[in-house]
């Protein structure tokens, strides 16, 4: 697909770099068929392919207004689209252009923008979200079965390993993740202390920045990024093997972390050692010699669920 630039963006770097990445669509459609949200209504414009003409329209008429926006909203970043692709188009990063161009284009109503700010101020602190479900957990007998569902009970993380062993990896505390469920990261320390290796935490490392990324603050989710190298960097120095996260929404972001520095001449090396640095707890153990680990196989059924950003 090509694009011929409107001349109020011929000096964009993210426009040039958006027409780069839309010429691999060769329109087959066969992206179609593989994404959730066209497969709900039908409609073309909430598919990747659909999408794509969108962010073609703008680039070359020089203008979109809110209906663009709104389907660009609806995309879920599954990058289901991007395993299906014969042609290897990197869909993703074209939406992430498509999404910060549009809101400079199509700015959003006062209400909305409070809505997004609310979402990014209180799902990237986890002390916030901890006082939250607090609060919920007091009404949830009086809340409707529908929302009293989406109330967690309280959980209590457990103990914690007290050995200090000479493999050492740095873990993502500051997600949300370790409000709403903190036994993943407890059991995560528990694991891998009884394969030798120490789960260490930063607490100047807080949110992985995805949250203000997807939501088109990108400037602020850069920020995070940043603040989250200097926070690892001295750890990083002194031999730290990896990077892990237990959310892997947190994971994806932190693994192109390379991509997103790029351009920033102070941090561009940096990101790219954590990028390459960083490993899913599923990584982690499948390199791993699992004899230390006493299984209990008679456990009955376990449900598995894998995410779209471990798939894709």
């Amino acid at each position: 697909m090509h694009i011929e630039l409107h001349e109020r963006f011929t000096n964009e770097p993210r426009a040039r770099q958006a027409q780069a990445l839309t010429s691999a669509c060769v329109h087959c459609g066969f992206c179609l068929e593989t994404c959730p949200t066209y497969l709900d209504g039908r409609d073309e414009r909430d598919s990747p392919r659909g999408r794509v003409y969108l962010i073609k329209a703008l680039l070359e008429e020089g203008e979109a207004g809110p209906a663009t926006r709104t389907h660009l909203d609806r995309c879920l970043t599954c990058r289901n689209c991007e395993t299906t692709c014969p042609s290897g188009m990197q869909y993703g990063r074209l939406l992430d252009i498509g999404r910060e161009l549009i809101e400079e284009e199509a700015p959003r109503a006062a209400s909305g923008r409070l809505v997004r700010s609310l979402l990014r101020f209180g799902f990237s602190r986890p002390s916030l979200l901890r006082k939250g479900l607090a609060a919920g957990r007091l009404v949830r007998p009086f809340l409707p079965a529908q929302l009293k569902r989406k109330v967690p009970p309280a959980q209590q993380a457990g103990a914690v390993p007290q050995a200090t062993h000479a493999r050492r990896m740095l873990v993502l505390e500051g997600c949300v993740q370790s409000a709403a469920t903190p036994l993943t990261n407890a059991a995560a320390r528990r694991v891998l202390d009884k394969l030798g290796i120490s789960l260490v935490s930063m607490a100047a490392a807080g949110c992985c920045g995805a949250l203000d990324h997807h939501l088109a603050a990108v400037d602020s989710g850069r920020d995070r990024v940043r603040r989250n190298i200097d926070a690892w960097w001295p750890h990083v120095e002194a031999g730290a093997e990896a990077i892990v996260a237990s959310a892997s929404g947190c994971g994806v972001h932190i693994a192109d972390y390379g991509h997103l520095l790029a351009d920033d001449p102070a941090y561009a090396s940096k990101a790219a050692r954590i990028s390459t640095l960083f490993k899913d707890l599923a990584q982690v153990l499948a390199s791993e010699d699992l004899g230390a680990l006493a299984l209990q196989t008679n456990i009955g059924k376990v449900a598995v669920h894998t995410p779209c950003t471990l798939q894709h």
